[in-house]
């Protein structure tokens, strides 16, 4: 019997001295925002929430290990969903170029001549040799009196390496890539004069 409470207060001890798991939770860097254009825009811009397909399609963050495996962490996710975090940087990203964004789900109704963008998401990772990837394709649409209308539709391919080993780098890593995704929309809309600010 006295072995019994002896074994029993061994693993009891054990247990009371191991350290918990320690969630981790990462978001964007609100020092990378862009400086808000004076800008006008004619027409507005409604944003469909970022749609991301596969296996980064969850709050864990998600890494490739190597050429045919990939590994989901256990403990560190994104503070929220990223497709809600992408979609948030679009709009701010958008507003501040004078492009007057809304929401798509927020909108009563479109009118003729306004646009739609939706940006899908097929990677969203990191990567075990080119630290993180973006990929996927944006689609724009143009309201019109006949329904909607898709005028252009461009794929990406970022990858930015980390500055250091961990997951914060890898998160900012990850905001680079968006970064660099939004100036790409926003030089291409803007230099085919597709959506241009009022006069």
């Amino acid at each position: 019997m006295k072995a019994v409470i002896a074994l029993l207060s061994v693993v009891l001890t054990s247990c009371a001295g191991s350290d918990p798991a320690q969630y981790q939770y990462y978001r964007f860097d609100s020092a990378f925002d862009t400086k808000p254009s004076t800008g006008i825009s004619a027409s507005r811009v409604y944003v469909d929430e970022v749609n991301i397909v596969g296996v980064a399609d969850q709050q864990a963050l998600v890494q490739y290990t190597s050429a045919h495996t990939v590994h989901i962490a256990n403990y560190h996710y994104w503070a929220e969903h990223p497709k809600l975090i992408l979609t948030k940087e679009t709009l701010k990203y958008l507003e501040n170029k004078g492009l007057s964004p809304v929401l798509s789900a927020h909108a009563s109704e479109f009118n003729t001549g306004d646009f739609k963008l939706l940006i899908e998401v097929s990677d969203l990772a990191g990567h075990y040799q080119q630290g993180a990837i973006l990929k996927g394709a944006w689609h724009l649409y143009q309201i019109t009196d006949n329904g909607t209308k898709l005028i252009r539709v461009k794929h990406f391919d970022y990858q930015s390496v980390l500055s250091q080993d961990g997951f914060s780098a890898l998160i900012s890593a990850h905001q680079a890539n968006w970064q660099l995704l939004m100036a790409q929309l926003h030089t291409d809309i803007g230099s085919s004069d597709i959506i241009s600010p009022a006069d």
